[in-house]
């Protein structure tokens, strides 16, 4: 086996954190990225990720997958934004859009955690936590503290041999349904974002879910911001094809666990892609 590439880490300090948002994430107020590109190789989650096919990754001067900025001064830039907003409930975050916030090299540098930690001093209307990785777990003493916050976390299958083949280098299945599970016993409110849809055994998939997460959201390749146009440029339609997965464009597969899990946890604890994760949002900007 080919051994992963090796990934240049670059540390660099930024000048804001909090990014405008509008189009995909309408309903949130900003975005948040601690990191720059990813650290979980080329062998991870790039083999469909639409963030290679957005600028940032695409005119990097490495392939994406093989390269990673640290933002070294998070916490002070986000204090110093933070300070100075009238009406911090209105503030409603996505983190994080372009990067995971709890990819390995968080191990080392704690920016996350940094950024949490300002969170304790300055709470927000929303903070939604998107990642992979059960390394989120090391921060569940200051998460469960933080009432304003969601944990979702990826997890597109229940089967392991579909991540083994598609994103060898991503954690296992049942170490992130288990750090789901482990955060809702600490009362953290848990999303499953099954972001996007790969092969699985919808029944079983549906039960997993039932009893790891307080609410779901289902997408396809579709929703990778250009219409499934981003995704087509990744490897995964050739490594469909040679795994015999089918055809990559096909969502009835996904529309039936998204039926499943709506029978399952009730209608109001299921999204729909680009809606779903908005609906999170919007009862925030409602005021409800």
């Amino acid at each position: 086996m080919t051994p992963p590439a090796r990934i240049k880490v670059e540390e660099t300090p930024a000048r804001r954190l909090l990014t405008p948002t509008g189009g995909y994430l309408s309903a949130f107020s900003h975005t948040l990225n601690p990191y720059a590109g990813c650290a979980f190789g080329d062998r991870g989650c790039g083999v469909y990720c639409y963030v290679a096919e957005s600028p940032i990754g695409r005119f990097a001067e490495r392939p994406w997958g093989r390269w990673l900025r640290v933002k070294t001064n998070a916490a002070e830039a986000l204090r110093r934004e933070l300070e100075r907003r009238p009406r911090l409930e209105d503030v409603r975050i996505f983190m994080s859009s372009a990067t995971d916030p709890y990819q390995p090299a968080e191990s080392r540098y704690r920016v996350t955690r940094s950024i949490l930690e300002v969170f304790r001093e300055f709470p927000v209307g929303l903070l939604l936590l998107q990642t992979r990785s059960p390394l989120v777990e090391r921060d569940l003493d200051l998460l469960a503290g933080l009432p304003f916050v969601w944990l979702s976390m990826t997890v597109e299958t229940d089967d392991d041999e579909v991540r083994r083949a598609l994103t060898p280098t991503c954690p296992s299945i049942e170490r992130r349904l288990a750090a789901m599970r482990r955060a809702r016993s600490h009362g953290i409110a848990v999303q499953a974002a099954i972001s996007p849809v790969l092969p699985h055994d919808r029944e079983r998939f549906a039960e997993l879910i039932d009893g790891a997460a307080d609410r779901v959201v289902v997408d396809t390749f579709v929703g990778d911001g250009a219409s499934g146009r981003r995704t087509a440029a990744r490897p995964l339609p050739a490594c469909f094809a040679d795994l015999g997965y089918g055809d990559w464009r096909d969502e009835r597969s996904a529309r039936a666990l998204y039926e499943e899990l709506r029978t399952r946890l009730g209608p109001e604890h299921v999204g729909w892609s680009v809606e779903g994760f908005n609906e999170l949002a919007r009862p925030v900007v409602a005021g409800v």
